[in-house]
């Protein structure tokens, strides 16, 4: 590892503070620039779009970089500007990045969508210190299907530099494998089985698009069919605390809201709202579908005690925490009453 990734590991880089800083946006990401040791020497941060941080030190006497901070050196001189320079790094680390579990931006985002898309939340269940992987599973079947750690990038590709990389271990179909492994980025699976396991260098040459891709095909290795789910009607959870999706329908009876479900045109969907009504509160239909979400259309209001959650839950409904197909029997239970 570097230098610069070794002191910005796990933290990730906040935007506003950057500014507010006297960082400069760029088209590829951002820049500070700034003089130290009575204007001897200046430094160059950058942070890529994959919020990467490197650095540079340049010597203004013979405008040329000043390579010895990046390694340990016994000479006064240089043990001086490395330190001036790792003050300066550390200054930055404290004012503009906040502290993440992962090394990289795009597993923090990687781990959001899996909540939103599955309800699985992250699972570490080494306690080993040197084993610092996270296991995304199933949360109703067990199963896992992804592992995101870290591993030297010479690991993955042989003659390449023994630097730290995050990735993502993801199960495909063998027949998906060629097509996938020809992709930049992606490899066969470090430490897993490479008929069908790969591993994604996250942060890097990975779009988020793609990367959610891969991670359905693997969830649904662990996905077993369930045929006492309903296949149309389906259960949202809003919160009063964030949104009034009560004042909202009332404004305007259609709105787009934002599903990775595999919905369909005409499906149902009942909108649960959270503490302190705790309820089905609404009956909605889906009347489009659209990239940015499904076009939901207010069908019926309920009073908050016609469906309370006692109800719910004793007529087969096991979670409220994300977006979930309802039981058949409380299908049948919300049909027969309306």
């Amino acid at each position: 590892m570097s230098l610069e990734s070794d002191l910005f590991a796990k933290r990730i880089p906040d935007p506003e503070k950057l500014l507010a800083y006297g960082f400069e946006r760029t088209d590829d990401g951002y820049t500070y620039r700034k003089t130290f040791m009575d204007v001897r020497f200046s430094v160059l941060i950058t942070i890529d779009e994959s919020q990467r941080i490197s650095g540079k030190v340049i010597d203004l006497d013979f405008d040329e970089e000043y390579v010895l901070v990046h390694v340990p050196v016994r000479n006064s001189y240089a043990a001086e500007v490395r330190s001036e320079y790792l003050d300066i790094l550390e200054d930055i680390g404290r004012e503009c990045f906040i502290p993440g579990d992962f090394l990289t931006a795009q597993a923090e985002r990687l781990m959001t969508h899996v909540l939103e898309q599955y309800g699985d939340r992250p699972d570490r269940p080494w306690k080993n210190k040197n084993l610092e992987y996270t296991v995304i599973r199933n949360h109703e079947s067990g199963k896992w299907y992804g592992l995101i750690g870290t591993v030297s990038r010479d690991k993955l590709i042989p003659g390449a530099p023994e630097e730290t990389v995050e990735i993502l271990n993801l199960k495909l179909k063998e027949e998906t494998m060629e097509k996938y492994l020809s992709h930049p980025g992606i490899f066969p699976a470090y430490h897993m089985n490479k008929k069908n396991w790969i591993s994604v260098i996250l942060g890097e040459d990975v779009t988020d698009e793609t990367v959610y891709r891969l991670l359905d095909e693997s969830h649904a290795f662990t996905v077993t069919k369930k045929t006492d789910l309903a296949d149309h009607d389906w259960l949202v959870p809003a919160n009063p605390k964030y949104y009034d999706v009560l004042g909202a329908f009332e404004r305007e009876p259609v709105h787009v809201w934002p599903m990775r479900k595999k919905m369909q045109k005409g499906d149902t969907v009942y909108i649960y709202y959270a503490v302190p009504y705790a309820c089905i509160i609404l009956r909605c239909e889906v009347t489009d579908i659209y990239p940015e979400g499904n076009e939901l259309t207010l069908r019926e209001r309920y009073d908050p005690e016609r469906y309370p959650l006692k109800e719910l839950k004793a007529h087969g409904l096991n979670t409220v925490r994300f977006t979930t197909r309802i039981p058949w029997t409380l299908k049948t239970y919300l049909e027969e009453e309306q």
